[in-house]
C-alpha cells in the first residue's frame, strides 16, 4: 500500500509544531487527522480533552489511524498550575496509548514527543541518550514520566520516543525566546527584557524537525528513545548579534530577574549519533535562514 493512502493522527494538531507537521505530511500525500483542545473543529480535526479517557477512546477508535504522532502537552516551563503537567503530559498519554492498543487494525507506528529537558544539567555540553535523566522542573519531570508510560506499552505497540531540542519558526508563541527577540527587532523596540543570557541552546528550524518526524515515522525504529536534534549549539548572545546584523538595529538589552529561571540549564545540545543511524539527517537547518524568516 502506498504511503499516500496512509492516515496519521496528530495530537496537538493546532499547536505550533502541529500546524507545520500537518502541512508537511499532507504535502507528502498522507491523510492527516488531528486532536486539539480547541473548540474549532472540522472533518479532520476533533476537539478532545486528553484527560478524559472515554473521549479519547471514542475518537481514536473512529479515526483508526495507521500512524500516531503525539505532540499535545503542557509545554511552557513556567505554566502556573503544576498538576496540569501531570494530568495532560502523563495521564493524557496513558489514555492515548490505551486507546491505540485496543484498535482492531494495529497502528504501524506511534511517535511520542518527549523533551530534551529530561536531561537537566549534565556534565559536558552534548547530551546523548545513554545519560541518566536529571530533569530540574515539572515540565521535564512530567515528560520523563511520560516516557516511562510509553515504555510500559513497548511490547504491545510500535512506539518510538523522541526528545526534541529547541526549535523555532514564525508562529511560535511569543513567550519563547526567539519570537520574543524577533518581535523587538521587527518593531524596533527601544528595550528588550530577557532572562539569563549565559545559556547555550540548539535553535533548529521547524522544517528540519518535521522532516525528521516524517522520516522516523516511516523508519523501522521502535522501542527506542532518540534525540531529535542537530548538534548545533548557539549562545543567546550570538543570536542577538545575528538579529542585529540582519536587521541593522539594536535595542537596549535589560536583564529582568523575573525572567531568570531557577535551576537554569546552561547547555542544551544533543548528540545526533543515534539519530543518524536511524535516518539520514536533512540539510535544511541554518540559523541565518531561521532569523530571515522571522524578520
Amino acid at each position: 500500500m502506498e504511503s499516500r493512502t496512509k492516515t496519521v493522527l496528530i495530537t496537538g494538531c493546532t499547536g505550533f509544531t502541529g500546524v507545520y507537521l500537518n502541512e508537511h505530511l499532507e504535502s507528502k500525500g498522507f491523510k492527516v487527522f488531528g486532536l486539539s483542545n480547541s473548540t474549532q473543529t472540522s472533518d479532520t480535526i476533533f476537539s478532545c480533552d486528553l484527560t478524559q479517557q472515554e473521549q479519547v477512546q471514542a475518537i481514536v477508535s473512529q479515526i483508526s489511524p495507521d500512524y500516531i504522532i503525539h505532540l499535545a502537552a503542557i509545554s511552557f516551563v513556567q505554566h502556573p498550575i503544576i498538576v496540569d503537567f501531570y494530568k495532560v503530559n502523563v495521564v493524557g498519554t496513558q489514555h492515548l496509548l490505551q486507546a491505540a492498543s485496543q484498535l482492531e487494525k494495529p497502528v504501524q507506528k506511534i511517535i511520542l514527543a518527549s523533551s530534551a529537558t529530561v536531561y537537566g544539567n549534565q556534565e559536558g555540553s552534548e547530551y546523548h541518550e545513554g545519560m541518566l535523566p536529571n530533569p530540574v522542573n515539572h515540565y521535564g519531570i512530567s515528560k520523563l514520566a511520560m516516557e516511562q508510560v510509553g515504555k510500559m506499552y513497548w511490547e504491545k505497540l510500535p512506539i518510538l520516543i523522541v526528545r526534541p531540542f529547541n526549535y523555532t519558526a514564525p508562529g511560535q508563541e511569543s513567550y519563547f525566546v526567539i519570537p520574543k527577540i524577533a518581535q523587538a527587532f521587527k518593531t524596533r523596540a527601544p528595550q528588550l527584557e530577557l532572562g539569563n543570557l549565559d545559556v547555550f541552546r540548539e535553535y533548529n528550524s521547524i522544517r528540519y524537525v518535521v522532516e525528521i518526524y516524517e522520516k522516523l515515522l516511516l523508519s523501522s525504529a521502535q522501542s527506542e528513545v532518540v534525540n531529535l536534534c542537530s548538534g548545533k549549539m548557539h549562545a543567546l548572545t550570538e543570536i542577538l548579534q545575528l538579529f542585529e546584523k540582519a536587521s541593522g538595529y539594536s535595542p537596549k538589552i535589560k536583564i529582568n530577574p523575573a525572567f531568570v529561571r531557577p535551576n537554569e540549564i546552561k547547555y542544551l545540545c544533543g548528540s545526533t549519533q543515534k539519530l543518524g543511524t536511524l535516518i539520514s539527517l536533512p540539510d535544511n537547518n541554518h540559523i541565518e535562514a531561521i532569523i530571515h524568516d522571522f524578520l
